[in-house]
Parts: C-alpha cells; sequence; structure tokens
C-alpha cells in the first residue's frame, strides 16, 4: 500500500557538512545558513557577477572597435570616392558626361548621405550629366539598370530634405526622377508614396505663381507615371491611387489648386475616380481633414475645362466622397438664409479653410447642377435594365447636395424637376424617371405588397459598414434606398406647387410629356393605380419606422457589440437611454439617418394624406391600420407610455440641471491665437456634427420608448377619429389627476385648495365687466399662466359696476370663455386680432403688427397686442382642455398650424393660399399656366403688402420674398419657386408673429403632441363639434330635466317633453342645429356625443302661458319651455325663438 515504507519506523539521521553542528542530529536541517555561510555563498556570487560584467565590457568593447573601425573605413572609402568624384568633374571638358556619369553614378551610389551639402551637390552635377546624356550610362550597361531605383531613392530623398524652394538642383533633381519614371517604371513604383508626398510639400511653398519653368516641371513630375505606355494597369492604377492619398489630401497645395487646368488635362479622371475606393482608412482620414482637402481638390479636377462631364466613375467618387464627408459638410454650412447673399450661392460658416469651401460652393452653382443633368442625359442611352443602377447613382448624388446644402434644397430639387431622363422608352420627366426606377426595386415592391416586408428589410438585410465607405455607394441596398429616398423627396417637392385641379385632372389618366410648367406637373402626376401603391408603401415602412424602431436599433447595436436588448426595452428609463445615446444610431444610407428617413416618408405620406382629406381620392379605410395595433388595448396602453414619458421628462430636466455647464467649452478662458482659432474651429465643426448625431440619436431613443406615443405623432390617421379623440381627452384627464393631486372635479379641487393653499385659491377668482370681457380677463389672469387649466371662478359686472347675482357652477365660467372669445376674434377694432376669409373663416390678421407701426404705438404697445394673441390662445386651449365648443370657423391654413407651429413653411402650399385669397389664387394659377415668357410681367421676389387705417390712404410695403429678392426675375424657369414663396408669405411668414404668439398660448394649456393626432378638419371639429347629423336619441339620453319636467317615480316624461322630442325629431338637420346653437351657443354637437357636453343639455318649464317664447341659459345649455299642448304651437313657437336670437329678455 505505502511503497516507501521499509517497516523501520526509526527516523533517518540527517548529516549537515557544513560545518554546524545541530543541537539534534535527528532534527530537521535549517535551510537558513549561519553568518559564516552566507558570507562565502554571497562573495562567490559577487565574483560571478564581476567576471560576467568584465566579459559584457569587453564584447562592448569589441563591438565598438569593430563598428569604429567599420565606420572609419567606411569613412575613409567614402572620401576617397568623394575625391574622385571630385577629380571626374574637375576636369571639365577633358571627359565626356557620358564617361563622367558612368564612373560616377557607381560612386555616388555608394557614397551619398542626403545629410551632407556637398554629397547633394555632387548629386546634381551626377543628374545633370544624366539628363543632358539621357542616361547613357544605364541604356548602354555601363551600369546596371537595376540601380536606377537605388538613385530614384537617393535623388527623392534629397528632394524630401528641402529646401522647398524653387532653385536649379530641385528643377534638376525633377528632370532626374522623371526619367527614371520614364526609362525603368517598376524601379520608382514602391516609392509612390513617398514621390507624392514631397510633390505636394513642393507645391505648398512654391505658391500659386513659381518661376516659369517650375509649373512645367512639377506639372510633368506629377502626371509622368499616368501618361507611361509601356507599363501594366496596376502600375498605373498604383499611381493614381498614391496620387489621391498622399498628394490630393494635403493641404494648401497652391501651385496645384491655381493652376488646375494644366494639372486635369493630363489626368484620367475616371481611372482617378475608381482607384479611391483601393484607399486605406478613409475613416480615419475624415477625422483630421484629410479626406477633405481630396474631395476638394477632386471637385477642381473634375469642374476644370478638361474634364466637366459626367462620367459615371467620377460621379460615384465624388458622391461617396460628399457622403462620407456629409455630416461635417452640412454643420460647417449656415442654414438659414441672411440678407445681402446672392441667389443660388450657399455660403459657409468658415470653419474650412476658403478653397475647400470654395470648391463645396461650386457644387451648389445653378450651371453646375444643370449642367450635370444635361450631361447626364446625354451620356447614358436608356439601356433596359440600366435605369435602376443610374438612378441610384444620380439619386445618390443629389440627396447628399440636398443633405449638405439645406438652404439650397429647393434650388436643387427645381433643377432636377426641370430635367428630363433618358429611358428606354425615351426622355421623361424625371419625376417619372425616377418613379419607374423605384417601382422596379425589389425593396418597394416587398413593403408594398406586405404590412411586415419593411421590418425584416431593414433589421436583417442591412449590409454592415465596409472597410472603404466609398465602396459602400455600389452595395444594392444603398442604390435601392438612393433611389427610393430621392423620389420621394422630389415628389414630396412638386406636390408644393401642383394645385388641386392639377393633381386630380391626371389621377385617372396616364402622364403626357409636353411643354410648359403645367404640363410639366402633370406629366409628373402618378395615376389613381400608381398613388394606392405608393400610399400603402409609404404607410407600411412609416409604421415600421414608428413602431417597430426598437426592434431596427437593436439589430445594428447589437451586431456592433454596443448595447444590450435591455435599452431598448419599452420601459427604460429616459436618463439610461440619454447615456448611451451618442452610440445610438441607424444610417439607412450615407447621410440619411433614421431620423431624417423617417421624417421624409411620414412627410410624403402626410402630403398626400392632406389632399386625400380635402378631396378624397382613395377608400375610406385605405389609411387604417387598426390590426396592427390591436385597438382593444391600445387606449391603456397609450396611457402607461404617456405616464412614463412624463417621468422621463422629469427626471431628464433635472439631470440636464445638474449638467449645465459641466461639459461646455469655456472659449473666451485662453488668449486666441491664430493656430488656436484654427484648432477651436474644427473641434466647433466637429462638435456640431456630434450635436446633430446626438440629436437623431435622442429622437431613435423616444420612438423606442414610446412606440404608440410616436404613431399619435406621426401617422395617426391610422387610428380611428373616435378613438383619437377619446385619447385626447383620456391625456386631458391624466393632466388633470397629476396637476390638481387627484382632484378632477372642480368642487373636490377647491375644497381642497381651501384646506391647503387659500390664497392660490383667489388667484383663479376674477369679476369680469360686461363689455370689456378680454381687457379685464386678461388683466385678472395673465400671470395665471399654465394656471389656467385649474377650474377659474368668475362673476360679471354689468355696465353700472353691479354685480350679477349667481354662483358659477361651470355655465358662468363657460359663458366667459365663450364671450371672451367672440369678442376678440369678432370684435371690430384697429388694429383687429383676427380676419376672415370670404367663407368666414378666422385667422389672425396678418397685417396687424403692420397697422400698430403705422399708428405709431410703441413697442410697449406692440408688445400688449401680441399677448392678446398669446392669452387668446390660452382661453382657446383653456376650451379644449374643459370640453367647451365654441362657435367660431377658423381656417384650415391657421388650424394646420396648431399642430405644426408657426416655423413649419413646408405644408403651405398654393391649395392653401385659396382658402385665404381666391383672387389671388386665381392669379397664381394663371402665372403658372401662362404659355408665354413670364418675364415680360417684370415680377420679381418680391411683394407688396397693403396697410389700410380707417380714413388714411392704403400704404403699401414691397417685402422681399428671398434675400435679394429685388434683383431677381421672375422666369419660366423659376416661377414655381416664386408661387411657393408668395404662398409661403402669405401663409406663414406675413402673420408669423402674432401666430407664434397665438400658439405659444394655445401650447401653454394644450401639449401640441395631442393636438398632432388630428389633420385640420379633425381640428375644427374638436373646437367647435361635429358636422354630422344631430343624433336626437343621444340629445334626449344625456338631457336633464327641472321644475315640473322633472321624471317622476313613475319613470313617464312630462307631455310637453315628449312633445319636445317628437317635435325634433321631425325637424330637419339644419333646424336642430337652430336649436342646439339657441341652447348651447353652438350648432355642433360633441364628438363623442352629447354624453360630453359640459353643462348637460337641460329642459326646464316656464309657466303655463302658451304665448310665451321659449328662452335660454347659453351658460348652463338650459332651455326654458313653457307647457305647450300641442306640437304644432311647440314646433311654431321653438324655431321662431331659436331663428331670432331670443334669449333672456324673450323668457
Amino acid at each position: 500500500m505505502f511503497p516507501t515504507f521499509t517497516g523501520n519506523s526509526r527516523k533517518t539521521r540527517k548529516v549537515d557538512l557544513s560545518g554546524q553542528k545541530p543541537i539534534n542530529p535527528f532534527a530537521a536541517v535549517n535551510r537558513s545558513f549561519g553568518p559564516g555561510a552566507s558570507h562565502t555563498v554571497a562573495q562567490a556570487q559577487a565574483e560571478r557577477e564581476q567576471r560576467q560584467r568584465e566579459r559584457e565590457r569587453l564584447k562592448a568593447a569589441q563591438r565598438i572597435q569593430r563598428c569604429w573601425r567599420g565606420h572609419r573605413v567606411r569613412r575613409k572609402l567614402r572620401a576617397s570616392r568623394r575625391c574622385s568624384i571630385d577629380q571626374l568633374y574637375s576636369q571639365g571638358f577633358k571627359i565626356s558626361p557620358e564617361e563622367r556619369s558612368k564612373q560616377a553614378t557607381p560612386l555616388i551610389l555608394s557614397s551619398f548621405l542626403a545629410s551632407d551639402q556637398e554629397d547633394r551637390q555632387r548629386l546634381e552635377l551626377l543628374c545633370r550629366d544624366l539628363v543632358a546624356t539621357s542616361f547613357v550610362a544605364f541604356t548602354l550597361d555601363a551600369v546596371d539598370p537595376a540601380r536606377l531605383g537605388r538613385l530614384s531613392e537617393i535623388v527623392l530623398t534629397a528632394l524630401e530634405t528641402g529646401p522647398f524652394s524653387a532653385n536649379p538642383r530641385v528643377e534638376v533633381f525633377f528632370h532626374a526622377i522623371s526619367k527614371i519614371i520614364s526609362l525603368r517604371p517598376k524601379a520608382t513604383e514602391p516609392l509612390f508614396r513617398r514621390y507624392y508626398t514631397v510633390l505636394g510639400k513642393y507645391c505648398q511653398a512654391l505658391g500659386p505663381s513659381p518661376p516659369s519653368p517650375f509649373l512645367d516641371i512639377v506639372r510633368n513630375s506629377v502626371v509622368e507615371s499616368f501618361t507611361l505606355s509601356n507599363v501594366s494597369e496596376s502600375y498605373i492604377d498604383t499611381a493614381y491611387q498614391e496620387f489621391a492619398d498622399s498628394f490630393l489630401t494635403q493641404s494648401d497645395i497652391h501651385l496645384f489648386e491655381q493652376n488646375v487646368d494644366g494639372f486635369a488635362a493630363r489626368i484620367d479622371l475616371d481611372r482617378l475616380a475608381q482607384s479611391l475606393v483601393k484607399i486605406e482608412n478613409l475613416r480615419g482620414a475624415a477625422a483630421n481633414g484629410k479626406l477633405m482637402w481630396l474631395l476638394a481638390h477632386f471637385i477642381a479636377l473634375r469642374t476644370s475645362g478638361h474634364q466637366h462631364a459626367a462620367h459615371l466613375p467620377s460621379l460615384k467618387a465624388l458622391y461617396s466622397l460628399l457622403s462620407v464627408l456629409s455630416t461635417q459638410i452640412r454643420a460647417s454650412f449656415s442654414a438659414s438664409a441672411a440678407e445681402g447673399i446672392p441667389e443660388g450661392v450657399e455660403v459657409s460658416q468658415q470653419t474650412f479653410p476658403s478653397y475647400i469651401s470654395a470648391s463645396l460652393t461650386s457644387l451648389t452653382v445653378r450651371t453646375e447642377i444643370s449642367g450635370l443633368l444635361e450631361e447626364f442625359a446625354s451620356g447614358q442611352k436608356g439601356v433596359p435594365g440600366s435605369e435602376t443602377d443610374d438612378a441610384g447613382l444620380l439619386a445618390g448624388y443629389i440627396l447628399t447636395l440636398i443633405y449638405c446644402f439645406p438652404r439650397l434644397g429647393d434650388d436643387v430639387r427645381m433643377r432636377l424637376f426641370l430635367a428630363d431622363l433618358p429611358t428606354s422608352r425615351g426622355m421623361v420627366a424625371s419625376v417619372r424617371f425616377f418613379w419607374e426606377a423605384m417601382s422596379k426595386t425589389s425593396m418597394f415592391q416587398a413593403i408594398a405588397s406586405s404590412e411586415d416586408a419593411a421590418l425584416d428589410i431593414l433589421s436583417t438585410q442591412k449590409p454592415s459598414y465596409a472597410t472603404n465607405p466609398l465602396s459602400e455607394s455600389e452595395l444594392p441596398w444603398h442604390k435601392e434606398w438612393r433611389t427610393i429616398l430621392l423620389f420621394l423627396e422630389l415628389y414630396t417637392f412638386v406636390l408644393r406647387f401642383t394645385d388641386d385641379d392639377t393633381f386630380f385632372s391626371s389621377i385617372n389618366t396616364s402622364a403626357r410629356t409636353t411643354d410648359g410648367n403645367d404640363s410639366r406637373l402633370s406629366a409628373s402626376n402618378l395615376s389613381f393605380k400608381e398613388l394606392n401603391q405608393l400610399t400603402r408603401f409609404l404607410k407600411h415602412l412609416a409604421f415600421t419606422l414608428i413602431y417597430n424602431a426598437a426592434s431596427i436599433l437593436k439589430i445594428q447595436t447589437s451586431t456592433s457589440g454596443g448595447f444590450s436588448g435591455d435599452f431598448l426595452a419599452p420601459r427604460t428609463s429616459q436618463k439610461k437611454a440619454k447615456a448611451l445615446a451618442d452610440s445610438l444610431t441607424f444610417v439607412i444610407t450615407a447621410g440619411i439617418d433614421l431620423k431624417g428617413f423617417r421624417d421624409l416618408v411620414t412627410t410624403a405620406m402626410g402630403m398626400l394624406y392632406e389632399r386625400d382629406s380635402r378631396r378624397r381620392f382613395l377608400p375610406s379605410d385605405h389609411w387604417l391600420m387598426a390590426s396592427k395595433l390591436n385597438m382593444e388595448g391600445f387606449l391603456n396602453a397609450v396611457v402607461e407610455e404617456a405616464k412614463q414619458k412624463q417621468e422621463d421628462e422629469e427626471e431628464e430636466e433635472e439631470d440636464e440641471d445638474e449638467e449645465e455647464g459641466g461639459d461646455r467649452m469655456d472659449i473666451d478662458s485662453r488668449p486666441m491665437t491664430t493656430y488656436a482659432s484654427s484648432r477651436l474651429h474644427q473641434r466647433t465643426q466637429l462638435e456640431r456634427a456630434r450635436e446633430m448625431q446626438r440629436q437623431a440619436a435622442r429622437e431613435n431613443v423616444r420612438a423606442t420608448t414610446s412606440p404608440k406615443l410616436e404613431i399619435l405623432r406621426n401617422m395617426p390617421f391610422i387610428i380611428p377619429f373616435q378613438m383619437r379623440v377619446t385619447i385626447f381627452r383620456q391625456f386631458i384627464m391624466l393632466d388633470k389627476q397629476r396637476r390638481r393631486e387627484g382632484h378632477t372635479s372642480p368642487d373636490m379641487w377647491r375644497f381642497w385648495m381651501r384646506q391647503n393653499h387659500m390664497a392660490g385659491l383667489s388667484r383663479h377668482q376674477a369679476t369680469i365687466k360686461r363689455g370689456e370681457v378680454l381687457s379685464t380677463a386678461k388683466q385678472q389672469f395673465w400671470n395665471l399662466g399654465e394656471g389656467l387649466k385649474e377650474p377659474i371662478s368668475i362673476t360679471f359686472q354689468d355696465e353700472w359696476g353691479n354685480e350679477e347675482a349667481g354662483i358659477d357652477g361651470g355655465g358662468v365660467t363657460k359663458e366667459f370663455l365663450t364671450s371672451v372669445t367672440n369678442e376678440a376674434i369678432t370684435q371690430d377694432s384697429v388694429p383687429n386680432l383676427f380676419a376672415a376669409n370670404s367663407e368666414n373663416a378666422y385667422y389672425p390678421n396678418p397685417c396687424a403688427l403692420d397697422q400698430a407701426r403705422e399708428l405709431e404705438m410703441g413697442r410697449s404697445s406692440i408688445q400688449e397686442l401680441l399677448e392678446r394673441y398669446e392669452f387668446l390662445g390660452r382661453i382657446i386651449g383653456k376650451c379644449l382642455y374643459e370640453g367647451i365648443l365654441i362657435n367660431i370657423h377658423f381656417a384650415g391654413f391657421f388650424l394646420l398650424t396648431w399642430a405644426l407651429g408657426a416655423d413649419d413653411t413646408t405644408r403651405a402650399t398654393i391649395n392653401d393660399l385659396r382658402e385665404l385669397d381666391e383672387q389671388m389664387y386665381q392669379g397664381m394659377l394663371k402665372l403658372k399656366n401662362y404659355r408665354g415668357d413670364v418675364s415680360d410681367f417684370g415680377f420679381d421676389f418680391t411683394i407688396d403688402d397693403q396697410v389700410s387705417l380707417p380714413g388714411a390712404p392704403v400704404k403699401v410695403l414691397t417685402r422681399k420674398l428671398r434675400p435679394g429678392g429685388d434683383q431677381i426675375e421672375v422666369t419660366n424657369e423659376n416661377r414655381l419657386v416664386y408661387i411657393n414663396c408668395v404662398s409661403r408669405w402669405r401663409l406663414r411668414v406675413q402673420g408669423y408673429h402674432q401666430t407664434r404668439a397665438f400658439l405659444k398660448g394655445l401650447w401653454m394649456i394644450i401639449d401640441p403632441a395631442w393636438l398632432r393626432m388630428f389633420n385640420q378638419n379633425e381640428l375644427q371639429r374638436l373646437v367647435g363639434g361635429d358636422d354630422s347629423p344631430i343624433d336626437v336619441e343621444d340629445l334626449r339620453k344625456n338631457t336633464m330635466y327641472g321644475g315640473a319636467y322633472q321624471i317622476g317615480d313613475d319613470g313617464q316624461e312630462h307631455p310637453t317633453v315628449k312633445l319636445f322630442w317628437q317635435v325634433m325629431m321631425e325637424m330637419e338637420d339644419s333646424e336642430r342645429r337652430s336649436v342646439l346653437q339657441f341652447v348651447t351657443s353652438t350648432p355642433r354637437a360633441p364628438l363623442s356625443g352629447f354624453s360630453q357636453l359640459t353643462p348637460n343639455f337641460s329642459i326646464k318649464d316656464n309657466g303655463l302661458d302658451e304665448e310665451r317664447l321659449p328662452s335660454a341659459s347659453t351658460c348652463v345649455n338650459l332651455l326654458k319651455l313653457p307647457q305647450y299642448r300641442t306640437a304644432t304651437v311647440l314646433r311654431e313657437k321653438l324655431l321662431y325663438a331659436a331663428k331670432s336670437g331670443a334669449g333672456f329678455d324673450l323668457s
């Protein structure tokens, strides 16, 4: 069992030969040495180390001696060879250049040192001989031709040493290396990177105007390797690649930049473009600015007189470069219009050097864009099957231009709209070209035919990032999406100019190609079948982008290893989402992130929906997608998301307060040197680009955490209208619960306030003077601000200052709100707050501020005027908040701003202009359809505003529609832009301040996100009630009775009440509306039925005298009805009272 056991249990004796005697010889040996032994061992170790060091010193000395001897020998040999070289060149004409170069070449190749000035002089002498003799020493095999590689290397080294100036030595060196390239190209191929780098440095140093021979020398040196005929294709490709990577990426190569035409004449731009996809580390180059210089220089080559053509390779390269740098370019260029900027010119915020800014700006010149389209059209043959590829390339380039230069987006779109492009059937309008290309893509066909296809395409088929981003443009994914996106950009642009008559005239006919702008608009229209297919595609795609954003982003982030799925869970807190938002992005194709993609799709869909809601051309249930949302639980789910969103926003506000100022750079904390300011500009540019990305990421976070709320915000029309009204009311109820500590009943809230905040309750009480309702209401409630949401208590004073009797149980408040609204909107004053169109629809008076200035009202008075608009916005918001209907019809274009805001000008179209001013609308149509030359009219991009005051002549104020508009003539080409500018001015810009003030007040009470659930027609119904026929049974079911008409224990109605309902059932709908307006002050029913009418519709007896007319108290929705005995008398008296406007005075 134990093989080591010997059978003897005696412990083995330990023998120690160290000289020390242990006390117990059988004890374990102590491994630590005693003092004597330790000293001996340490001494031995020290001696060994000493001997080792001596050996190492000896070896080192030997190495030094060998090196020194070698250096001394080499130096001596080099000196002797230099002497030989000097002797060769001291003989003058005694020896020929051919013989001298044969002898000097090997000597210089073996002795040259770039740091030695005299060696550089000797190399210069040799190069002169070689150039003079055409390198005969190498061609006659006197010197091994393989040594040309070594010669080119030392010449290049000498050039790299400098100085970088124009001198004879540099001239000789460039001649020599150019000759070497032509004699032995392969010898110089490994040196291309160094070669083009040093050429760039000389272009920087020599400046734009070097001495006369040097321009030709440098130009020939640059293009020498491109023009060789006895080399392989790979050699030339390498040369172009290094030219792009090492030369064109350098900054401020002035000699090249100022003489680009001479260089371009001998450069194959298509070959250069093809080489760009082979450059490595482009993403890093973009970060440090090299790629931006490459783009600027490539643009210069492409737009030179020798290269200006829309060759596909060069267009691909230009598009790819722009797309990689699009975020930086967009951040640099100003998107705001400024006075004094010439039309058609984009401006930069000077974060780029002037050369880069000028090169980029040249892309936006009208002639450049028009020329590109013309050359593209003439260069393409419309080969069957090639339309998609051609469209994808042109689409990518135009899209990137629009993204990079947003201020000129409309100008770019107009150039494209006016172009005809080739197909296999011939030339067609550009809208048709891109529609046909888009409809052939597999993505469009799949998404249009299936509600679920978009999610599969976006979440599983998106390709991963390529090592070189320039090669991404060739992937089918990017080609197809570019075509789709540009069609949507172009079609939404065209819809802004297309009036309803033109749109619907072609809806059932195929497009035709004729001359003229109107005919071009007709030719750009889609048929009913095509519109049906397009709207289904947009609906399916938009729903996926909004509702399934979490799934799309989850796939994107998980592949990069950045996030876990928990981040995108519906209940993820905003704080956690904010912490990861910087990295949460999804790029559909270069320059278009998820937010931009979603906005474009929803905008196109929204414009078609608005046109369909104005004049229906699609089936009534076409837009609904209730089956995708499980409507049974949708209301509760939306409410939960709204609660979570409110909590997250409050948490985010706290976080932002804590972080405010912590991440900001103190620009003024240090002196600004030129270098520092340049670095700061670069940093500002990067920060601006990063902020744009962070904003998009935050939008993505919101989309993933609240998908149902995002549906309501971006495409609410897929949900039935009544469900949206219910959601709207539920949002208001949640807000009341949050603000009132759960006390939604006005009486319970007042009781709670009396117990806790008596002083605060007094702010919600006011005494209002009859005849001065608006002014006294503003004086009493202006400082209440958002507190106007809470219940208010009103006491009216008559004209003599006596308080009217009564307790405000809701009826007086209703009368107060409707009185303020009616007085503000309909009262005749100077200036009027509101104006009305021919249909008696109201909108803010666009001339109000101009009239105030003409009356020489001071700044404080104008501010007071704007405050009146804001206060009226609060009052109308209060009506919506409390469910009180007002009998005011607002103009549709004004209602559209309630959801979109006063700053949104994209939805201001010629169709809305018709509602504002029919005469101007007809004039714009005549201008659009005019067959002659509209420039004969002498119009420019200005507009005249007429300001009229009582008893004063009309004053005309001329305003510019665009920067420098008085210098821009209206032509056949730009008349559609002019019409759009006029529409935008009249509908948005002229009354901007008044509308903005009104919306500020409205949004203080009603969240604008709630209003986005409705279009303008639905908002009018929300404000004033339903236009559908009056439901008498619903009204009867929700009516309360008083006095003799109270229902007794038998449950039977009073005979007069029965007669009343009999008469109501027999009336025409218009007569019912008259009665309803007589009692409630509005002829329309609440959207959710009469159960939502506040206060309830009530009927009270008014005596037995049948000669009396019925009367009403509209403040409490009360009808005072005498006890009529016959239906005939009741009908006659009721209609007479209703149509004569009888009230208290007839009771």
